[in-house]
């Protein structure tokens, strides 16, 4: 023996050299109670098992001696960080259904009761191989068995101690799965008949599942035959990609060359500022309106959003929060408006009276002087209805000392 290369509930497996040959095999050690397995080994021969060269017994163990293979398991790949194409894995579907078929054809049939990741062995060169029998049973129909599984893996009927070919059917479903990785849902999408194998392989009834091996191995195969190489089918997701957004566009410019006139949707909703309820009841009555309105003019903002609509809606909006009395709230739409457009001029003029009527009067002449100095640039002027009411609210409001009247009257001169 050289070195102990795996360890499992049925026995232990060593790496051993042939002292005469020098040949590397594979020795498992098994309770000799347990010695089933090698009787299967035996009578078992396909290329995808390690073959059996020796069987010996010494005391309570029995020994068999196989074919040494030089790979690491699908769990052991996996945990490396390899994931596997969706080419690779209907292959390896392909090699199992094929190996599982001739285990169902055997008289009696044999059930190999644990199928998954960690018993299917790949090669560097990409040699499969299933190992591990010792959960193998023959099936006489008659008999009830105890039967190992693997929780995820084993079906329903093993946890009462039933094994047929639907459990194999089973846990291969369930082995598929697991190769597909993260990637389980991009390959049902690209072939849904995928989808629909691995939910029929793991129906909890046994009769919902496929009959038979035989039938698992010709849809794999149909899969197979019907798989577009990768590059061909990325080439059709991104057209089919740019297709949906091609249609998207087409149907939001449709939507958007049918919309009504903005002045007309204004309109409407400005309506609610005459109506009998908004003039003649309560103030909480008049802010429930103004808060519908509000909600309608935001709408209005994701619908209508060209420049020139813009502006007029935050406006409406800022004029909306006002008449609520949400000082606060209406002053966040005018500084949101002035982030918009900057070079608004009528944005400054409104927000300017606006300050002037909350009583905010340094913050309004802040506000004139900053506008003035936009206005070098390439501010658009404010009405000029605007510009004269905001003017005179701002000296009307003076202490009337002169100072400051005389330095605003200059300063207005000199624009």
């Amino acid at each position: 023996m050289i070195e102990q290369i795996g360890q499992g509930g049925e026995g232990n497996l060593y790496l051993a050299r042939d002292m005469e040959l020098g040949t590397l095999w594979a020795v498992k050690e098994l309770p000799l109670e347990r010695k089933k397995e090698a009787k299967l080994m035996r009578l078992l021969e396909h290329p995808a098992l390690p073959k059996m060269m020796d069987y010996t017994e010494r005391g309570e163990f029995c020994y068999l001696v196989m074919e040494y293979i030089r790979g690491k398991s699908i769990r052991e790949w996996m945990e490396e960080g390899r994931s596997f194409s969706l080419e690779e894995i209907l292959h390896i579907g392909q090699e199992v259904t094929e190996v599982m078929e001739y285990f169902h054809k055997q008289k009696p049939a044999v059930y190999y009761g644990d199928l998954k990741p960690d018993n299917l062995m790949l090669t560097e060169k990409g040699r499969l191989y299933l190992v591990d029998l010792g959960s193998a049973v023959f099936g006489y129909r008659e008999s009830q068995k105890i039967c190992i599984g693997t929780p995820g893996f084993a079906a329903p009927e093993q946890h009462e101690g039933r094994m047929t070919a639907a459990s194999d059917i089973y846990a291969f479903g369930k082995t598929l799965s697991a190769l597909c990785g993260r990637n389980r849902k991009r390959y049902i999408f690209q072939h849904p008949r995928l989808g629909f194998l691995l939910w029929k392989c793991c129906r909890k009834e046994e009769k919902l599942r496929y009959p038979d091996m035989v039938t698992v191995r010709k849809e794999i195969r149909t899969i197979s035959e019907n798989n577009i190489p990768a590059k061909i089918r990325n080439l059709w997701m991104l057209l089919f990609m740019m297709l949906c957004i091609i249609l998207s566009v087409l149907v939001w410019l449709r939507n958007w060359s049918e919309r009504p006139v903005l002045e007309e949707r204004l309109t409407e909703v400005t309506q609610n500022y005459y109506s009998d309820a908004f003039l003649h009841n309560s103030l909480s009555d008049r802010k429930k309106i103004c808060a519908e309105t509000e909600k309608e003019l935001q709408l209005l903002l994701k619908e209508y959003p060209e420049k020139e609509f813009q502006r007029k809606l935050l406006l409406m909006l800022a004029l909306n929060s006002e008449l609520q009395g949400e000082e606060e709230h209406a002053a966040i739409y005018y500084e949101q408006l002035l982030l918009y457009d900057e070079n608004y001029g009528e944005a400054y003029g409104q927000y300017g009276l606006f300050l002037c009527r909350i009583g905010l009067r340094e913050e309004s002449i802040r506000l004139w002087e900053k506008y003035h100095m936009m206005e070098k640039k390439t501010m658009e002027s404010m009405e000029p209805g605007t510009f004269r009411q905001w003017r005179e609210r701002l000296y009307e409001n003076m202490d009337g000392d002169g100072n400051e009247i005389t330095s605003n009257e200059e300063y207005t001169e000199k624009q």
